[in-house]
């Protein structure tokens, strides 16, 4: 298998070219599976629900590369799309309710990296204990009760403008991606970042800072999260209690179906974003034809499973 996947022919291949190709399959079947897939109105949709999923596996991307995890981004980004709901309904201006959700993203996660950083626990305990924290908060001030948007200038600003036909949240995630590209591209930050999930000892002895790093991304993805959360409680125009429930399981999705690799180190933005076409499409789909909202579960993490055992297959097994 070591010997194929080093055959001259894949090595020319572009590495993206499996995901593209995916994205063709299920757009051909599901625009025969479903008569009102290829409606104009359904593409535009597609692309505001993968706006959304995009930004998410962005700050997926940024902890994975690191070598970590975070399992609590869809209950945090409920929880937050609850605060700035919140603070639009008792009078505050829109600047200002975007200003807690990206503070209060940072918060949860400067929170997660001190805990997996400084307290030595495994990222993924950390977040899974977050994840269970912050959706019994959600439903404590809320009382299970979706909280209503009725600010026109919030609604216009992060959801019903666009900007030469283009809605405005796809103009916003373009712009943090070429952002974040360049940041994980052209930066010593990105080069650590790097280095720090490839190999955290080499890292640390080659003078980079891997606990600071590492706290930082966590940061960085926690701003990003509220930053969805403003995108989509504007969507919405309200802040439901699960309103990005399993979001953490599409992001990871989309990161490892773009070739991120688990074990860190290894990955990129750019199919990070086909990822996110892909499943993006792929839920879609999965609605339109009726598949009940379990077995879509299924079939995620089938997918999950079935990315990482290709990622390990292209890399010799180790």
């Amino acid at each position: 298998m070591t010997t194929l996947t080093r055959h001259p022919i894949f090595s020319r291949l572009p590495s993206e070219l499996g995901v593209l190709a995916a994205i063709l399959g299920l757009v051909l079947y599901f625009s025969f599976a479903s008569p009102v897939f290829f409606d104009a109105a359904n593409f535009i949709n597609i692309g505001r629900q993968t706006t959304l999923l995009a930004i998410a596996a962005f700050a997926m991307t940024f902890v994975i590369l690191s070598g970590e995890i975070d399992l609590s981004i869809g209950a945090v980004a409920s929880l937050i799309g609850m605060f700035t709901a919140i603070a639009l309904r008792d009078g505050l201006p829109w600047f200002a309710a975007f200003a807690i959700a990206v503070i209060s993203g940072m918060a949860f996660g400067l929170l997660n990296g001190l805990l997996t950083v400084i307290g030595r626990v495994p990222s993924f305990i950390v977040t899974l204990g977050v994840f269970s924290i912050t959706r019994g908060i959600a439903f404590a001030i809320t009382n299970r009760t979706a909280v209503a948007v009725s600010d026109d200038t919030f609604l216009n600003i992060f959801a019903g403008a666009q900007l030469a036909g283009i809605a405005i949240a796809v103009i916003y995630a373009a712009m943090l991606f070429v952002v974040l590209h360049l940041l994980l591209t052209r930066t010593r930050f990105g080069t650590s970042v790097y280095a720090v999930g490839g190999n955290p000892n080499a890292a640390r002895l080659s003078g980079i800072p891997v606990a600071q790093i590492k706290i930082v991304v966590f940061v960085l993805a926690g701003a990003l999260i509220g930053i969805a959360a403003t995108l989509q409680t504007a969507r919405l125009a309200s802040a439901p209690v699960e309103a990005a429930r399993n979001l953490e399981l599409d992001a990871i999705a989309a990161v490892v179906l773009g070739g991120t690799s688990f074990s860190g180190g290894r990955g990129s933005l750019v199919r990070t974003v086909l990822g996110a076409l892909l499943i993006g499409v792929l839920n879609n789909g999965l609605q339109l034809t009726a598949v009940d909202s379990y077995f879509q579960l299924v079939i995620k993490g089938s997918i999950i499973i079935g990315a990482v055992l290709l990622d390990r297959w292209l890399r010799g097994g180790k």
